[in-house]
């Protein structure tokens, strides 16, 4: 894969933790916890600072995640 193909590839298929939780309709405190426990993998970190990580994710993984959620929650609410 050369660099072009690659950005395509980035910008058709990784979002931003901030996009992540919009998909997800989580809070800022739910998500890291969905982060630390395996339930979202970040597909590249970053760690910018000792308090600052980027986290970029697959697009579709995070897709699946809130499917995921809003079968659990249907399940709970029977």
């Amino acid at each position: 894969m050369n660099r072009d193909e690659f950005i395509k590839y980035a910008k058709e298929n990784l979002i931003s933790t901030r996009e992540a939780r919009k998909i997800t309709e989580q809070t800022i405190k739910a998500f890291q916890q969905s982060v630390k426990n395996e339930k979202i993998i970040p597909a590249v970190e970053i760690k910018e600072s000792e308090k600052r990580v980027i986290r970029l994710f697959f697009r579709d993984d995070v897709e699946a995640y809130k499917a995921q959620m809003n079968d659990w929650q249907a399940a709970r609410k029977k």
